[in-house]
């Protein structure tokens, strides 16, 4: 997946000729730019606005939130998080530019938030809106503020941030990157960042977010291009081809093993 797309690396777009040598890759026949959430444009976050409220409209969402509660027990706990989840957002991506080639998932940087998430930027009514109100705890604000989302259900999209409104902090930046600096391998890096950063903004963002259907939460997928951006640093601090740990079946994972679903093997 290291050939796929390069997360979050300001690089734009080029047409890119060779291979890699120590694996005989091809190398990428173009490359999109991932930006952090708050520096996109005015008229960039409109456009992408449209998009995701057009793929609202026919189902995508739901479609990756099924896909998500679907595989949820091969695609946590082990080595597939990573390849899994660069591959479903690089999905979701594909399917994004499908409505205009201009789309690039965006990723939020949650360490820069991390003392007081509930008061990051992020989460106010110009962005992806903040906390359910009511009963139901339904969000009102923001991009996906009065939708109705349909999986696993028709329900109001929701927010439940927890300890009453107001999450403690988050994992500081320094935090983060003792993994990403000092994991010797996948086996270490991986439940460094799941256990920490991926499992605390799920559960304390809670609503969709807190439920294998997560994708119904545009969140998830700002989260996860974090964390693949974080991959990608622990791949370019001398572990660019590094997979190891237990598969799903907790055989030894290689990158010759296939991703979850999409039966694709990780170093494609």
């Amino acid at each position: 997946l290291s050939s796929i797309l390069l997360p979050a690396v300001a690089i734009g777009l080029a047409a890119i000729g060779g291979t890699d040598a120590q694996q005989n890759q091809p190398a990428c026949s173009s490359v999109y730019t991932r930006k952090e959430i708050l520096s996109l444009t005015a008229s960039e976050w409109n456009l992408y606005k449209a998009i995701l409220t057009a793929m609202q409209r026919d189902g995508w969402f739901q479609w990756f939130a099924y896909l998500h509660r679907t595989w949820f027990g091969q695609i946590h706990g082990h080595s597939q998080f990573f390849p899994f989840h660069r591959r479903f957002v690089h999905e979701w991506e594909r399917v994004g530019r499908q409505y205009n080639g201009a789309f690039a998932q965006p990723y939020w940087d949650e360490m820069r938030d991390y003392r007081t998430p509930a008061s990051s930027q992020v989460l106010t009514s110009n962005w992806v809106g903040g906390n359910g109100q009511g009963p139901n705890f339904c969000v009102q604000n923001g991009l996906q503020g009065g939708w109705t989302m349909t999986y696993p259900n028709s329900h109001c999209f929701s927010r439940n941030f927890r300890n009453n409104g107001n999450p403690t902090s988050w994992y500081s930046p320094e935090y983060i990157s003792s993994f990403v600096q000092t994991s010797a391998n996948m086996a270490a890096f991986r439940p460094g960042i799941e256990f920490s950063l991926h499992g605390i903004v799920h559960l304390d963002i809670g609503g969709e977010m807190s439920q294998p259907t997560s994708p119904n939460d545009w969140i998830f997928m700002l989260h996860h291009a974090n964390l693949d951006r974080l991959w990608w640093q622990w791949q370019n601090n001398g572990h660019m081809w590094a997979m190891d740990g237990p598969n799903a079946d907790g055989s030894p994972i290689t990158l010759d093993s296939n991703i979850a679903y999409f039966n694709e093997p990780i170093r494609s």
